[in-house]
């Protein structure tokens, strides 16, 4: 049985937990990980499927599943993924919010692991794992990237890096409410954003275990520079105290817009990476990358981009 939010009156009892699903012309996948929400250890949950005016038959296969735990959405006009998170969140009756994308697929234990990590400790607001990427070549443990998570500091440490993937989030409702939820104007790095605002408020732990399979198609693959940009452009400024506080930091911040700002052909991003290397001057990486963004050498520069990690 398939639930109609608008039509439901007040149940007379709250779940536990509310899994927040956005989901957009994703018929073809989406089976995959309702059957991973549905198939938990723990049962306590209502999975909230927010369709984001999809145009395919996405509510057809949502209509076979048979669990009165399932409550689905269909809006009539695309708002995008953060808003319709955001719609999942005003309507969820759990005290405790997770999130999953339509693509991908929960381990089986997912929920009972993080709720035994709530009851633990009850001044901790919100839990990230480590997650598995699946490509249609191989997997890797994700996240990767040059800084180590450090448990005792997480704002910082997510300051250096993005190590939040939104379907390994699971956060206290409360919370949510007090950041404002997602921000819909970010084009890209949402997860980030709200892991960012999330730990300025309250206190973040993860588990080491990956708790995700995360699948990776051609065409869940964006290249888009402009909003590569303007999301990392946002952040800065959304932190740039906390950024600035910190040389290493800043640098690495310079480093990451200037790259940006030069696969966007803006004249000041090459600046930007040789202002990175003042901040820091011991960073080799940042001293060679602005040598190879000489003007004309976009094919040497993309190869030491290749050699030496992207800027975000």
């Amino acid at each position: 049985m398939i639930v109609k939010i608008n039509d439901v009156p007040e149940p007379e009892r709250q779940p536990k937990v509310s899994v927040v699903m956005p989901t957009y012309n994703r018929a073809r996948e989406i089976s995959r990980s309702i059957r991973s929400v549905l198939s938990q250890s723990f049962s306590d949950f209502e999975l909230i499927i927010v369709d984001d005016a999809s145009k395919d038959n996405t509510d057809e296969v949502i209509s076979g599943f048979v669990d009165s735990r399932i409550r689905y959405e269909k809006l009539t006009s695309n708002v995008g993924g953060a808003e319709a998170r955001n719609i999942g969140i005003r309507l969820a009756r759990g005290k405790i919010v997770a999130f999953q994308d339509s693509d991908d697929e929960w381990t089986c234990s997912k929920l009972e692991d993080y709720l035994k990590v709530f009851e633990a400790d009850v001044e901790i607001g919100a839990v990230f794992s480590n997650f598995i990427q699946i490509w249609p070549g191989g997997c890797r443990l994700m996240p990767v990237g040059l800084y180590t998570l450090n448990e005792k500091d997480i704002y910082t440490s997510l300051l250096w890096q993005n190590h939040v993937g939104t379907p390994t989030l699971v956060v206290k409702k409360r919370c949510l409410e007090i950041v404002g939820g997602f921000t819909p104007e970010m084009p890209r790095y949402q997860d980030w954003d709200l892991a960012l605002k999330l730990a300025k408020i309250t206190k973040l732990t993860y588990l080491k275990e990956p708790t995700l399979l995360s699948y990776v198609t051609e065409g869940s693959i964006t290249q888009n520079n402009k909003a590569h940009l303007f999301a990392l452009e946002l952040l800065y400024h959304q932190h740039a105290k906390a950024i600035n506080a910190d040389k290493e930091l800043r640098a690495a911040w310079l480093h990451r817009l200037g790259d940006a700002k030069i696969c966007q052909g803006i004249k000041n991003g090459r600046g930007m990476l040789f202002e990175a290397f003042r901040c820091d001057p011991f960073n080799v990486r940042y001293f060679l990358k602005f040598i190879f963004s000489i003007p004309g050498s976009s094919r040497l520069y993309n190869r030491s981009k290749r050699f030496f990690g992207a800027g975000g």
